[in-house]
């Protein structure tokens, strides 16, 4: 897999989508981890890690 590949499956347009698979909701989600904008960056952030 390519950096470009794993980079775009964890685009953050697929956020929305990843945080209703996990926490069944946009706003359980910001009130187990947070403001939007601070998940956000956690998860930019962590992709930096990954690839």
């Amino acid at each position: 897999m390519s950096d470009a590949t794993g980079v775009g499956e964890l685009d953050t347009g697929k956020l929305p989508q990843l945080i209703e698979l996990k926490y069944r909701s946009v706003g359980d989600a910001i009130r187990e981890l947070g403001p939007a904008d601070q998940i956000r960056e956690v998860f930019v952030g962590f992709q930096r890690h990954l690839y």
